[in-house]
């Protein structure tokens, strides 16, 4: 069962917006064909997201992350660091 993981660096004012990104993940999971997927949000209290993604990975003993290009061309992610804080392979996809 995939999961799919939302970081903010820090809790948003605005629910509509939180809400609108959640419904566009969903969206997007159910168009690639996922039926069945937990979403996992996580505050990111100053970490920087690589090393978060790191720490769900870890904790939920992930065998594969799989991340859109667009988070390291947005300088979201740095893609430096994927090596250091993922402890499993992770598949970029052109999107």
């Amino acid at each position: 069962r995939p999961f799919d993981s939302v970081i903010d660096e820090e809790k948003r004012e605005s629910s509509s917006e939180h809400e609108t990104q959640v419904s566009n993940i969903r969206w997007h999971l159910a168009e690639g064909g996922f039926e069945e997927f937990k979403l996992l949000e996580r505050l990111g209290e100053g970490k920087k997201a690589t090393a978060v993604i790191g720490e769900v990975a870890d904790e939920l003993g992930t065998e594969l992350v799989v991340m859109s290009m667009e988070a390291i061309h947005s300088k979201f992610i740095d893609a430096n660091l994927l090596a250091e804080f993922i402890p499993c392979p992770v598949l970029l996809l052109p999107l």
